[in-house]
């Protein structure tokens, strides 16, 4: 009976015992669980003072590029305006220098037309006229004009224009025989075609 009692204390002791131990392990586990999650709550917060300080160096970067943006835009609208002044002088006085030169032939033409009142000699006049005319083709060459060639060439509706043709056979069909006036170049564009006489070969047969 002593046995049978005793051997019942000793498994209540056990128990008791194995409660204890429980409760030991529950609360270390507690105790590990709540330092896990303060680190977890640590590391959240640094993370997000991390992101706050990114986000207030973005934002102030963005007002930089605004600001910058800001500048360059005021910088591009006072360069519209100074181009804007600069096409309009221009404009306005693009031919001055040409016309400077254009007033040295109008001098020249008006003293050969005093010289004429005391010169009979038409070979004089003529010479004089020829001067001023080869004075004013320089300038035009200085300034990229020249002639169109013309009389001898194949007709060229692009620097051409036929005011009249007729048939022949003496030139080569779509030949220029005839120039009523001259055409002219200004640098690579066609300024004004010349006027000119077209030949076409009789019953459409080309020479």
């Amino acid at each position: 009976m002593v046995d049978k009692k005793n051997n019942q204390n000793f498994k209540n002791t056990e128990k008791t015992l194995e409660r204890k131990k429980y409760k030991q392990i529950t609360k270390e586990e507690l105790t590990q669980k709540l330092k896990e999650k303060k680190e977890i709550i640590k590391k959240l917060q640094d993370k997000l003072l991390e992101t706050k300080k990114i986000a207030q160096e973005k934002e102030n970067l963005s007002k930089e590029y605004l600001e910058h943006l800001k500048r360059l835009q005021a910088d591009f609208e006072n360069y519209k305006k100074r181009q804007e002044k600069k096409k309009k002088e221009f404009i306005e006085f693009a031919n001055e220098e040409l016309i400077n030169k254009l007033l040295s032939i109008v001098d020249n033409l008006e003293r050969a037309l005093d010289s004429t009142k005391n010169e009979n000699s038409i070979e004089a006049i003529s010479q004089g006229i020829n001067n001023i005319l080869k004075e004013f083709h320089d300038i035009l060459n200085k300034e990229g004009v020249r002639p169109i060639k013309a009389i001898g060439h194949k007709f060229d509706p692009y620097k051409h224009e036929a005011v009249m043709s007729f048939e022949t056979d003496k030139y080569l069909e779509d030949t220029v025989t005839e120039e009523f006036r001259k055409g002219y170049y200004i640098r690579s564009k066609v300024l004004r075609p010349a006027m000119v006489k077209v030949a076409v070969s009789v019953k459409g047969k080309k020479i």
